[in-house]
């Protein structure tokens, strides 16, 4: 029996042995990708695409304007940064959460105290996204983690991601972990997305509306104004969006923002290449150029905004 037993520990210690190794080898190259291909998990190799925005963030340049938002407002405006040398474009996308925008804009405004103007551009589906368990810890927890801006959040944000991702998984060292190992980030995603559960919101406005205030209030105390506009939005979402309209009254941002809702851009469904980004035609730069000032023709953002190497500015800059 002791024999047996003996047998049984020494196997146990060696595939407890080989399972490490091939852990610990799954996050150097060149072993991490022939792992990856073993276990299939390829699609989990590229890295953390949130980062470099924080890089972009922190470098001193000489801009005074910033446009943070959705992967609708990148997809509009990044493509003039050759235009706007006094603008900095950080729009990311709907799973970096509206809390990413405000830890983003923590970093920029240290490194540039001369910010006039702020602009949040979110499509109101991304603006009541929730911490999930199938998005938000790969685009949003991550980069804040390794990013070293956990700090700027709340406490109670600090309880809802613990909750969610287990209070181990928002330390540096698990995150690093997740990064550098595809193996890793494969079994750890599968297993929130399995077991866990997504937040559940007390309004669909409730992550938004603190996070927007204290973006408000940031930048009120770096002599900034925060400009609040929707992305344009496509038929497909109209009855979806109009349905949050009601909720968004009740908020605070309602207070500040109460147009939000009013100046929405709603667009054919046949434009978008898939219901949400602009597709085909649409989406080419003039195109695009018009669809930006049927949007916001008539407000600072624009005025603010060059189109081409010529332009002076909308608003007479």
């Amino acid at each position: 029996m002791k024999k047996l037993f003996g047998k049984g520990f020494v196997f146990i210690a060696v595939i407890f042995t080989v399972c490490v190794s091939i852990v610990f080898l799954s996050t150097f190259e060149p072993c991490k990708g022939i792992i990856a291909r073993w276990t299939a998990s390829e699609e989990f190799m590229e890295e953390n695409e949130m980062l470099p925005y924080f890089d972009r963030a922190r470098e001193e340049d000489q801009t005074v304007r910033l446009i943070l938002g959705d992967s609708i407002c990148n997809q509009l405006f990044t493509r003039l940064r050759a235009y706007n040398p006094e603008t900095s474009f950080l729009a990311t996308n709907a799973a970096f959460m509206v809390t990413g925008q405000y830890v983003l804009l923590e970093e920029y405004l240290k490194c540039h105290p001369e910010t006039t103007e702020v602009f949040l551009v979110m499509h109101p589906m991304p603006l009541t996204r929730s911490f999930d368990v199938e998005w938000s810890y790969r685009y949003g927890v991550m980069a804040y983690v390794e990013a070293d801006v956990m700090d700027y959040l709340d406490e109670n944000t600090i309880d809802i991601m613990a909750g969610i991702y287990g209070r181990v998984f928002l330390r540096k060292e698990a995150v690093r972990l997740v990064e550098d190992s595809p193996l890793i980030r494969k079994l750890y995603l599968s297993y929130i997305y399995i077991n866990r559960e997504s937040y559940v919101q007390s309004s669909p406005f409730e992550i938004a509306d603190q996070y927007v205030k204290k973006m408000y209030d940031l930048c009120q105390e770096h002599g900034a104004r925060l400009h609040l506009y929707s992305s344009p939005v496509s038929e497909y979402f109209r009855e979806a969006v109009e349905t949050l309209a009601g909720s968004y009254g009740e908020t605070w941002m309602s207070s500040v923002y109460p147009d939000y809702f009013n100046d929405i851009l709603y667009y054919p469904s046949e434009w978008t290449s898939d219901m949400s980004h602009f597709g085909g035609e649409y989406a080419a730069p003039e195109r695009m150029d018009m669809t930006i000032e049927e949007a916001y023709g008539q407000t600072e953002l624009y005025r603010s905004l060059r189109f081409g190497p010529e332009s002076e500015g909308k608003g007479g800059d």
